[in-house]
């Protein structure tokens, strides 16, 4: 593991793969991924949930993650994210609390409130309640997490007799973030709610540092203190040669990923303002455009794409931005196994070294 003042690097354990995989291969690629980062280093699986769709068919994140715990156990475990409105909190806060207590690895969770209108109603759930259901979830499983007995009274949801979660969690393996997709609205409100952010690289550098900013102002105001935790950010990751390699791989593989993504969301079967996902609108528009050639490219900039240098450039930018853990998505729709495998491993040989020791120890041990 990385040193407290180096960076850290995890990956998203994704159930991903070539077109036309079956459920059970993109499962099998997911493991492979895991047993063949963990090998290389990489410091945390984190996973994803979704429903009901090709999009990366992971419906149980706490699930997952113990299996995953019981199979690698040098990994930290988290994910990006658990969409809290869709679940009953005391179930998931007792989920959370088993697996603390049956792994001896930290977890680092990205809460989030989903933005796909077809789960919300497939689970019989109000999508502009979410925001307040996302508030009133996280506020009951800090609490549970605790390990101390409470009730609660919220708005949507009641904890009104008294009770203790058991097992009793290991609160000091559990960190819990809350999902900024790119919107300074959601970035004041984790920080008045005191969670770290978990970013999404969706936008030029001075957006990214823009979204911190507005967290940390909102953070601050409201008395809270994460000068100690290292923020983390998803990005894609692809590593070639030259840049130009880098870049024709991700015009192969991620429009794909881009497709795959209008096809779950749906935005425009969706009112974003009456749902309160007012900024989503922008982001989705955007994100049709990246499914052509020149979109792709211009996309990559904001990216870990390129050549080992480039990357190791554009990693120090993000370093400077004030990320200090690291997300990388190898595996989307319509990327085999031997891409994401050879972009995973490239990284840890030729860039990870130069931020952090824990490739290098790692591969010394092994």
């Amino acid at each position: 593991m990385a040193t407290n003042g180096q960076p850290t690097f995890g990956f998203v354990a994704s159930a991903a793969g070539r077109p036309g995989a079956s459920d059970a291969e993109l499962y099998a690629t997911l493991m492979a991924d895991c047993e063949h980062n963990h090998d290389l280093g990489y410091d945390t699986a984190s996973v994803l949930e979704h429903h009901f769709s090709d999009y990366y068919p992971t419906p149980d994140p706490m699930l997952l993650l113990a299996n995953l715990g019981a199979r690698f156990p040098r990994l930290n475990l988290g994910t990006c994210v658990i969409v809290t409105p869709w679940h009953q909190p005391l179930r998931l806060a007792e989920q959370i609390s088993m697996v603390s207590v049956l792994s001896d690895r930290h977890l680092h969770l990205g809460l989030g409130r989903g933005t796909a209108k077809f789960e919300y109603d497939a689970l019989g759930y109000e999508m502009g309640e979410a925001r307040a259901r996302f508030k009133e979830t996280y506020e009951i499983i800090d609490l549970a997490l605790s390990g101390t007995p409470f009730t609660y009274s919220g708005q949507h949801l009641q904890v009104p007799k008294k009770i203790r979660m058991r097992p009793t969690p290991n609160r000091a393996r559990i960190t819990l973030y809350g999902a900024i997709g790119g919107s300074p609205e959601s970035a004041e409100i984790m920080g008045r709610m005191g969670l770290v952010p978990m970013c999404t690289s969706v936008g030029a550098w001075e957006k990214q540092a823009a979204t911190l900013t507005e967290w940390r102002k909102a953070a601050a105001a409201a008395g809270h203190d994460h000068s100690d935790v290292k923020i983390p950010i998803l990005v894609d990751c692809i590593i070639a040669d030259t840049d130009r390699e880098a870049i024709d791989e991700a015009c192969e593989y991620k429009p794909r990923y881009f497709q795959a993504s209008l096809d779950h969301y749906a935005p425009y079967a969706t009112d974003w303002e009456a749902t309160g996902f007012t900024a989503h609108r922008q982001i989705f528009a955007t994100m049709e455009k990246l499914t052509t050639r020149e979109g792709t490219v211009a996309w990559t900039d904001w990216q870990l794409i390129g050549s080992p240098d480039t990357v190791a450039a554009k990693l120090q930018r993000f370093v400077d931005i004030g990320f200090g853990s690291f997300i990388l998505l190898f595996g989307s729709p319509g990327t085999p196994l031997e891409a994401r495998s050879r972009w995973a491993e490239a990284f840890a040989n030729e860039v990870g070294p130069r931020f952090s020791t824990a490739f290098n120890t790692v591969r010394r041990a092994g």
